[in-house]
């Protein structure tokens, strides 16, 4: 079904990245960046979208298919004095695929679209560049999906789930120049989880909601560099969490009644270390034109945003979402797209 509330969800969130690009891209660009004071800004927005369609008669049997991808990612930095720094970097993606099928009577037929890529990632840092080898820091990040189809039956739900971090340490810029930049950062956050879940199985569309919360060490690198006049970039951001207090471990060690039994340790999965690893290679051809391959290899023991939900019968009521929610093994993701974008500096 045709779910209005949620198109209608994401056209207004596109239409705001647009909108704030719009005006960030409308300073005066005589602005010199070098000086403190003044927004350092980097705006990008691209759409990728192949496409075949074929007749009934069609001799070989093809079928047709859409695949389309848009991404619009920010990044604001600004030196307020010499001491203090905001750095903001704003992702955003969505993406779908569209094929065909032959019915019984050997007629084409478009079936529903599968997800392709679908971030929501805000990173916000405030750095205290006091001049010696390492800067304290506050940051705050917000990560989400515009369209969660993790439910068993790929039943839709929309901003799901929700996961807010504050964090505080101490960073440290090996270096930052026109084209490279290298910078890692340690420190103590506070990681708070909610999320959507489906009651029960088709026709029960009844949505409940949990929410976890988690005290965990952190350590980011993030390196940037562009070679060739601007033409190659590289961005890779290293990240490993290690949750010390999780609020579901409880539950998972006080034991509940399931269907289908859980490892024997599930509960130390909750506070074993994450690690993500992210890669962006851009090729840019032509002003409008570029080829980028991403590559994402993420390790998540336990996905923390599933809280185990237990009802007075001491039954887990989740119990696919937290099934789900065990990888014990890392995950790969890549993708290499050719498209039309626009990049302003």
């Amino acid at each position: 079904m045709f779910d209005v509330k949620r198109w209608v969800a994401l056209g207004l969130v596109m239409v705001l990245a647009t909108g704030f690009a719009g005006v960030v891209a409308a300073q005066d660009a005589a602005e010199e960046e070098s000086k403190i004071g003044f927004w350092q800004k980097e705006i990008d927005i691209s759409l990728n979208i192949l496409q075949s369609a074929y007749s009934n008669n069609w001799n070989g049997g093809d079928k047709g298919s859409a695949v389309w991808n848009g991404q619009f990612s920010a990044r604001l930095e600004k030196q307020f004095t010499e001491k203090t720094n905001w750095r903001n970097i704003l992702k955003l993606a969505y993406g779908q695929t569209h094929s065909q099928e032959r019915d019984a009577n050997g007629d084409l037929y478009w079936k529903r679209p599968d997800k392709t890529d679908d971030i929501i990632d805000l990173d916000s840092m405030f750095r205290w560049t006091v001049g010696k080898h390492w800067d304290p820091y506050v940051s705050f990040k917000f990560q989400s999906m515009f369209e969660d189809l993790s439910d068993i039956e790929e039943r839709a739900l929309t901003f799901n789930p929700l996961s807010f971090k504050e964090a505080v340490g101490i960073s440290r810029t090996f270096f930052k120049e026109d084209e490279r930049e290298f910078i890692t950062r340690v420190g103590v956050a506070l990681i708070q989880n909610s999320r959507q879940y489906y009651l029960g199985p088709s026709p029960v569309d009844e949505i409940g909601r949990d929410a976890t919360y988690e005290a965990a060490a952190e350590w980011i690198t993030e390196y940037r560099v562009g070679a060739l006049d601007g033409r190659v970039d590289w961005e890779s951001k290293l990240t490993f969490i290690l949750p010390f207090v999780y609020s579901g471990k409880s539950t998972f060690e006080d034991g509940f009644n399931t269907v289908d039994p859980l490892p024997d340790d599930v509960a130390s999965y909750s506070t074993t270390v994450d690690v993500d690893f992210e890669n962006t290679f851009t090729a840019n051809i032509t002003k409008v034109i570029s080829v980028k391959l991403y590559v994402r290899w993420v390790y998540d023991k336990y996905d923390n945003t599933v809280g185990p939900v237990v009802d007075e019968n001491n039954d887990l009521v989740n119990e696919a979402a937290v099934h789900q929610a065990i990888r014990k093994s890392g995950q790969f993701k890549q993708t290499l797209a050719l498209g039309f974008g626009y990049k302003w500096d």
